[in-house]
């Protein structure tokens, strides 16, 4: 069984992260920093969960998620 799950568009991410759509191109580009994200097609979508797990493992402080 297959769990559905939304994904984020660019531009979405973007703003849920408080930035925009271009740096978040230019990081899937340079690799710096290596947000996950899913490519379908030509379309790039982003798992909330996937990206809020990434959050938590590279913050620099004692939050444990």
């Amino acid at each position: 069984m297959t769990i559905k799950r939304p994904l984020r568009t660019s531009e979405e991410q973007a703003k849920e992260l408080g930035t925009t759509a271009r740096r978040l191109a230019k990081a899937r580009s340079t690799g710096t920093p290596n947000i996950p994200y899913i490519k379908i097609g030509r379309s790039v979508r982003y798992d909330p969960l996937a990206v809020d797990a990434w959050l938590a493992k590279h913050s620099h402080n004692s939050v444990e998620v």
